[in-house]
């Protein structure tokens, strides 16, 4: 399984002007290998997530407004992982309390 989420447009258009024709940026992070069921392996996808971000949001300049930029970068990809991280683990939840439940027939 793999988490999805895209950057604010705006934010990175302003950021690179020459890419404002280009898609929204993207990352894909996998979640294969982790139990989200365990605080451990969330607090892991947690770190996943912020150093993709930190990739994906980097601004090679250190003028106010492109750290401004950066910032608001990060702030809106966070905000767009943040709901499909929670139903992510509201899924694993889901499924490892379906995997407890057996139906008997008799």
């Amino acid at each position: 399984m793999k988490l999805t989420f895209a950057l604010a447009a705006l934010s990175f258009a302003i950021a690179a002007p020459a890419a404002a024709k280009a898609e929204t940026p993207a990352a894909s992070i996998s979640v294969a290998d982790l139990d989200l069921t365990k605080r451990v392996d969330q607090d892991k996808l947690d770190r996943r997530i912020d150093l993709t971000v930190r990739r994906m949001c980097r601004v090679d300049a250190f003028e106010a407004k492109a750290r401004k930029l950066e910032r608001n970068c990060r702030l809106a990809a966070k905000a767009d992982a943040a709901p499909k991280v929670a139903l992510a683990i509201a899924n694993a939840r889901t499924e490892r309390f379906a995997a407890l439940n057996l139906d008997i027939q008799g």
